[in-house]
C-alpha cells in the first residue's frame, strides 16, 4: 500500500485564545510566557519545550528555595536593623554619659574649689567676729563697772537726800507751825485788844528733836 504524503494545516482548535486577549496580554506581561509557547510546545516545538523546561527549572528552584531566601532577606535585614540599632543606643548612651559624667565632674570640681573658699572665709570670718566679741566684751565690762559706779553714786545721792529729808523734817514742821501760832496770835489780839489771852495759845517745839535724832543717827552708823 503506498504511504499517505503528509497531512497540511492540521491543528487541534483553539476556542479559548481568542476569548481572552487582555489575560494573554498579562500571562506575557506579568511571568514572561504566552499561550502560543504553550502551543508551540504542545504541537512538539523542542526550542518552545526547551523555553517551558528552563523557566520551569528556575520556577521549581524559586519554589523551593525562595521562601528560605526570603526568610534569610528578612533575617538579615531584621539583623542589621537590629545591630545598627543597637549601635546607635550604645553611642547615644555613651554621649549622654558622657555629658553627665562631665556635668559630675565639673560640678564636683565647683563644689571642692567652694568648700576651700569657704574655709578660708569661715576662718576670717571666726578672726573678725572674735576680735569684734573682745571688744564688746571689754566695752561690756567697762560699762557695767561704769554703770556700777553711777548707780552706787546715785544710791547714795538718794540715801543722802533722803536722809537729809527726814533730818529736816522737824524744822519744815516747826515752819509751819510757827506760821499757825503767828496766825492765832493776830486773830487773837485783833479779837480782844487788850483782854488778848496770847498765853493760852500753846506753841508746838519741833526743833527739840534734832540733838536726839544726831544721836540716833550716829548709833545707825550716818
Amino acid at each position: 500500500m503506498k504511504a499517505l504524503s503528509p497531512a497540511r494545516q492540521v491543528r487541534i482548535k483553539n476556542h479559548i485564545t481568542p476569548k481572552g486577549k487582555a489575560l494573554n496580554s498579562q500571562l506575557s506581561a506579568k511571568f514572561g510566557i504566552t499561550l502560543s509557547d504553550f502551543e508551540a510546545a504542545c504541537m512538539g516545538s523542542l526550542s518552545h519545550i526547551q523555553k517551558i523546561g528552563e523557566l520551569n527549572k528556575q520556577a521549581k528552584f524559586m519554589s523551593e528555595y525562595a521562601p528560605k531566601l526570603k526568610e534569610a532577606y528578612l533575617q538579615i535585614i531584621e539583623g542589621s536593623t537590629t545591630y545598627n540599632l543597637a549601635l546607635a543606643d550604645i553611642l547615644k548612651a555613651a554621649g549622654s554619659a558622657s555629658l553627665q559624667i562631665d556635668k559630675a565632674a565639673n560640678s564636683t570640681a565647683l563644689a571642692d574649689r567652694k568648700y576651700a573658699h569657704q574655709k578660708i572665709e569661715i576662718g576670717r570670718q571666726y578672726i573678725q567676729d572674735k576680735q569684734t566679741e573682745n571688744a564688746r566684751h571689754a566695752y561690756q565690762l567697762n560699762y557695767q563697772e561704769v554703770k556700777g559706779y553711777m548707780d552706787a553714786f546715785l544710791v547714795d545721792v538718794d540715801r543722802q537726800t533722803a536722809i537729809l529729808e527726814q533730818s529736816n523734817r522737824p524744822e519744815i514742821k516747826q515752819v509751819e507751825a510757827d506760821k499757825q501760832y503767828q496766825g492765832r496770835v493776830i486773830n487773837e489780839y485783833l479779837d480782844n485788844g487788850n483782854d488778848a489771852r496770847v498765853d493760852l495759845i500753846p506753841q508746838k517745839n519741833y526743833i527739840g528733836i534734832k540733838g536726839k535724832f544726831r544721836e540716833f543717827m550716829s548709833a545707825l552708823g550716818f
